[in-house]
């Protein structure tokens, strides 16, 4: 009687761990948006560039409106840039929204308040075979 409760245990154990262990995950390799969307968020605060290559589109359009005049970068552009004007603050607080999505697109917009002023970005993702930025819009308020 022992060893046929021991036998019941053992499955009902096992079933247990099967069906939390069921949640559905990402395709090995395959990024969520919202781990996108961080990536994207550690490369302009703290200048942690190292995995931004591989969530930009490779015809990515960066632009950057400062009053009048706005600028537009490329994915390698964008990139350096960010290597070389990272903003470490450790007050800065960060907002994020969705504006827009489906299945295959989402905008979200990335508000960050410094002292003083507010850079706000609204970032544009496409998922085609996995979720990559396409275009970015940044405004500084």
């Amino acid at each position: 009687m022992s060893t046929l409760k021991s036998i019941f245990a053992g499955i009902a154990l096992l079933l247990i761990c099967t069906a939390a262990n069921s949640v559905t995950k990402p395709a090995t390799g395959k990024l969520t948006r919202d781990e996108v969307i961080k990536i994207y968020i550690d490369a302009t605060t703290g200048g942690n560039v190292s995995e931004l290559k591989d969530v930009l589109d490779d015809d990515l359009q960066f632009n950057l409106q400062r009053g009048d005049y706005v600028t537009t970068l490329g994915k390698n552009q964008l990139i350096d840039y960010l290597k070389n004007n990272a903003i470490s603050d450790p007050s800065v607080k960060i907002t994020t929204t969705v504006m827009r999505e489906d299945d295959n697109s989402s905008t979200i917009k990335v508000e960050f308040g410094y002292a003083g002023y507010t850079r706000t970005d609204e970032v544009t993702l496409s998922k085609t075979f996995g979720w990559q930025i396409t275009t970015i819009e940044c405004r500084f308020m």
